[in-house]
Order: C-alpha cells, then structure tokens, then sequence
C-alpha cells in the first residue's frame, strides 16, 4: 500500500507541475499579468480537474474490464471437437440414467504452497494459514502470495529454450509445467500399478489405454499448450507404451473447467471403445507466481491486500486424479472366489460420482449479498446421486441388478476451492449451513483457497484429491465443491465403494 500512495503522490505533483509550467509559459508569452480569479483557475482548478477526471474514467475502465473477464468465463474447455460433450455431461436431464454413473478413483496426486500431500493440505486448512508477504523479481513492494518452496524452473527454462526457441516462456509459465510435471509422473506411476489384469506393459499391443487429459492456465496460445502436451507425453511415455498412451493439452477458460472435464473422464471410462477397458487421467496446473500476473492483477483491482480485501491472494498448484471403470464386488463373486471379489473391492476403494454443475446468471458480485441457487442445485444434484443406486458401465449393466439399496451415509466432510473473498465465503457458508446442519462449519468445512491462495485452473481439482484422502481415511462421503469461478459452480461426491 505504502508504495501505492508514493506513486499517486508523484503522479499528482507531477500533473500540478505541468500544468502550472504550462501555464506560467503561456502567460508569460503574451505578457499577460494573471489576477487571482486566473491564478485560482489555471494554477489550481484546472489541475485538479484533471486528477478527477483522470480517476472517474480509470474506474470506469477497470469496471469495463472487470464485467468482461468474468463474461469471458464460459464454461467450455474441452479439446476440439469434444467441449460439446463436457458441456452437455454438465447439465442434469430427467431421467438420465448417466447422472448416477461413478468411476473408481484409483489415485490422487497434489503440489501445493501448503505441502505435497493431501492431509498435509487438509490441516492447513483445518488451522487457516494464510500465505504470508512474499517479495519478487519485477515488483516494487512484498505481496501477500502463496508459492510453492524449492521448485527449480531455471533447467526447465533451458530446456524449452532449446525446444520451442520461437515462443516465450515467463516464469508463470514455466512454474505451472514443472508442478504439472511432478503430478504426471507421480500418477503415471500409479496407473502402472492400476493397470487392468492380463495386460503386460512390456507388450504394448496388450496394454490398457491411457487417456490423459491436461489442463493449462487460462490464455495460453495454442502453440504453447502443443509444446506442453508434448513435453508430458514424452515423460508419460517412460511409463507407458507411447503406441497405447494418448494426451491432449488445452487451456481453462474458466476456474471451474477442471470438474467439467473431470465428468467427461467420469462418463468416459463407463464407456469403454471395442470393450477396451481405458485409464482415464486428468491433472490441472497453474501459477500466478509473477510480476506479469501480479501487475495484471492490481490493474483490474483483483490483487488481495488491505485496501482490496475482495482480491486474489495469488497462489499456484497442480492437482490430478486417475480414473478407472468401476466393477462392483458382486459381479466378481458369481464369477470367482471370494478372494477375487476381495481383492476386486480392494484396488478401488474409493469411487466418484459425476460432477453436478449449475451457472449463475450473473458474475459474483465483489460486494453485497450472494446468490445461493446455483450453488445450492449443485449440492442438491451431488446428494441426489450419492442417494441413487450406483450405474455401471454398459457392458456391467447385469451385474449390477442385486446392488445393495441402502441409504447412503451422511456426508462426513465439505471441502471448497473458496479463499478471502467475502461474498463467496458467505454464499459457501450459508448453503452448507442449510444443507448440512449437523456439520461443524470450523472442523467439518475446509477451505483450501486459506492456505494455496488463487490456484487458478488448478483450483476446482484440488477439493477432489483432499476429499479423496479424507474419504480414504474416514469411510464415510465427502463433498467436493468449486465457487471459484465468476459464475460457475460445480459439486462432486467421493464416497467408499
């Protein structure tokens, strides 16, 4: 702030100084003697007319810039030639007997400022930390940021150098793909271990296919997102058989994209090609670690501080998960031993239901009362597939006729991808308080925006893999939910098998 006001001060001393040079020059020049109603006009009106001026049309112009960048936060970010599909995987049609698929969700993997596990993230939440002043190249003064310790960009940066000498790589940039980077390997493997039986890896023809999906940070160029998608394929082939491994990078539009293409993978893998059982694998990355979005977001008055209390505490984080088809236990005891079945229950603990999305009409206001009935239909859709008997995939369809109806447990735990900004921690807090009234608002709600600050196309996924852990180690469901995003708003359960 400090530094704020000195340059407001310089620039207003700076107009008056014109201005009065400006017009002593011209009086001088016709020899003309200034009377005070001149000296009040010229010499201390008119600059301050000017100051005014100058602040009106400013504030105008961040108010322009501000409605166009929440309207530019569609929901759309699916590869081409498949947003179509994500987009209509979002919307809850009666009767779909789609809206109760789940997958197994087989692992998880996170990078955050608040540590590199799943409960490590929980418990900083659970403690509100808050990331702290963080000074950095570029910028003139500390500012509250959350970054992730110890991550070397430098021997990255010369190596795109060497492969993409025709694009620019700034740091931002270059932090997301290194985070994105130990997410891919980390699951890759994972899905090693996952593969479906009577594969051999050392046979790629036998191989299970893997499809991964990559999610960039908002306004990447399309050459940029290819160099990162070929880049990750690279490394993901040290894992997998490159002939049965396909990859497609593109960049978020909106804060939410991560839970729209997590319900395609959802939806993908109950619908397998050939009878091809399929890997599906989704990792979202993004930073704001640096001085181009800093500046960029202190000019459209979104940067977190004292005067800006609504702000983004800039943050950065990857986030991922590996999807699988999800074969209830009973399907293996016709077949098999109980050993099958156990051992068949055992490799997918964890399942998750498709993602239940609903849009605001309008942006989240920075001030003001919230609107809950986005939010709220979400949770409603979430719950409502948690209570409905489990689909399998199409081929399953049999199998599946003696699952248990019981009703399911009561959600044990919600987890949100919401930080400081005080609208929406209202909109969060009131529909959980509605909706779950049993639960602890401090011990049972966790805010990961607290402790990662703004993480960007990361953010939505991150809520899944910390409610993947929590529903690992509780057994009971565990709600994921993004009010990130400007109008977007999504929920996802995760539940035991």
């Amino acid at each position: 702030m400090f530094p704020r006001l000195i340059k407001s001060t310089l620039i207003l001393f700076a107009v008056f100084a014109v201005v009065w040079v400006a017009t002593i020059a011209w009086w001088q020049s016709i020899n003309r003697m200034p009377t005070t109603t001149d000296i009040v006009t010229h010499l201390a009106l008119m600059p301050a007319g000017m100051v005014a001026a100058y602040l009106v049309i400013k504030r105008a112009l961040d108010g322009i810039r501000t409605n166009v960048a929440a309207a530019s936060q569609t929901p759309a970010t699916a590869a081409p030639g498949e947003a179509g599909n994500a987009v209509e995987g979002t919307q809850a049609q009666p009767n779909d007997p789609t809206r109760t698929w789940r997958a197994a969700l087989l692992a998880t993997a996170v990078r955050t400022p608040a540590g590199n596990a799943p409960d490590a993230l929980a418990e900083a939440a659970k403690a509100g930390n808050r990331p702290g002043l963080v000074a950095m190249d570029g910028l003139p003064a500390p500012v509250f940021a959350a970054q992730v310790e110890s991550l070397d960009i430098e021997s990255l940066r010369t190596e795109f150098n060497a492969r993409t000498p025709d694009l620019v790589w700034d740091d931002e940039a270059l932090r997301a793909l290194a985070l994105a980077a130990e997410v891919t390997d980390e699951l890759a493997m994972q899905a090693a271990v996952y593969a479906p039986a009577g594969h051999d890896q050392a046979v790629p023809d036998s191989t299970a296919p893997l499809v991964a999906t990559l999610l960039l940070p908002r306004g990447w160029p399309e050459p940029r997102q290819a160099a990162a998608g070929d880049w990750l394929r690279e490394r993901l082939s040290q894992y997998w058989p490159a002939a049965r491994l396909t990859l497609e990078a593109t960049a978020a539009r909106g804060d939410g994209d991560a839970l729209l293409l997590l319900d395609r993978a959802t939806q993908a893998v109950n619908r397998p090609v050939d009878g091809q059982p399929a890997l599906r694998m989704l990792v979202a990355a993004d930073s704001l670690i640096g001085a181009n979005t800093i500046e960029a977001l202190e000019q459209e008055d979104q940067l977190f501080s004292a005067r800006c209390p609504h702000g983004r505490t800039p943050g950065e984080a990857a986030a991922g998960v590996l999807l699988g088809a999800h074969r209830p236990a009973a399907g293996a005891a016709k077949t098999g031993t109980d050993e099958d079945a156990d051992a068949q229950a055992d490799s997918a603990p964890i399942l998750i239901t498709r993602a239940a999305m609903a849009r605001l009409e309008a942006p989240t206001a920075d001030r003001g009362q919230p609107q809950l009935e986005a939010l709220a239909q979400a949770v409603t859709q979430a719950l409502e597939t948690i209570a409905g008997k489990a689909e399998a995939a199409p081929q399953d369809a049999a199998d599946t006729a003696q699952q248990s109806e019981e009703a399911p447990a009561a959600v044990a735990t919600v987890v949100t991808d919401t930080g400081v900004h005080p609208v929406r921690t209202v909109e969060i807090a009131q529909v959980v308080s509605t909706r779950f009234p049993t639960l602890d608002p401090v011990a049972d709600l966790l805010a990961l925006g607290l402790p990662c600050g703004y993480a960007g196309a990361a953010g939505a996924l991150l809520p899944v893999v910390v409610a993947h852990q929590l529903a690992l180690d509780g057994g009971r469901p565990v709600l994921a939910l993004s009010a990130g995003d400007a109008q977007q708003r999504g929920a996802v359960a995760i539940l035991p098998a």
